[in-house]
């Protein structure tokens, strides 16, 4: 799970998917608001809720938001994954 705080609320809490030490890929729906408030470039504050067999630790860090891809087959077809670079480790 990867929680992402703005300025002003309210708080998203998305899928992680692709889960590396370098970054992770998160699940959006379409219609979701938080695709207009991300651009690639930009930087956010992101907590990571990361699995025990994951290859990076849970908590806060930088990152970077690397890509917005649709993904046109699977499970979460239709949706969106947006890539997320870790820029460092906050807490």
């Amino acid at each position: 799970m990867a929680e992402i705080k703005f300025k002003d609320p309210p708080t998203y809490q998305l899928k992680l998917q692709d889960v590396s030490p370098s970054g992770a890929g998160i699940i959006v729906r379409p219609d979701s608001k938080f695709l207009a408030m991300v651009t690639v470039g930009q930087e956010l504050n992101l907590r990571l809720l990361a699995p025990t067999y994951s290859e990076i630790a849970t908590g806060d860090y930088t990152a970077m938001v690397e890509h917005v891809s649709e993904l046109r087959e699977g499970r979460y077809k239709g949706h969106f994954v947006v890539g997320l670079s870790t820029l460092k480790k906050i807490s």
